[in-house]
């Protein structure tokens, strides 16, 4: 469990992700006074599920297509922006008729 990244977790709220080499050069210690624990991540943090519902009445009638395009662009934004180091992978796919 060694190469598994870390959560930095200050009370009950996560704010932060302790790589392997951060935790190497002792980036990722904080002083005891501030309660940081440093927990290993098991594979149920890897994954993101959500759904997403819309009322506005241009977007629902837009087409698979359309929807297909945007899933497709938000993924590539995902992985290519600030955190997209932290992403193993980034899937999206559309549900429905």
């Amino acid at each position: 469990m060694k190469d598994m990244p870390s959560c930095i977790i200050v009370g009950n709220t996560v704010t932060g992700i302790c790589t392997t080499m951060m935790r190497d050069n002792k980036m990722c210690m904080k002083e005891e006074k501030d309660m940081v624990v440093i927990t290993p991540l098991d594979g149920t943090y890897f994954t993101i599920r959500g759904n997403l519902s819309s009322t506005n009445i241009v977007m629902a009638n837009w087409s698979r297509m359309m929807w297909q395009s945007v899933v497709d662009r938000a993924v590539r934004m995902l992985a290519s922006g600030p955190v997209g180091s932290h992403f193993i992978a980034a899937r999206a796919t559309l549900c429905g008729n």
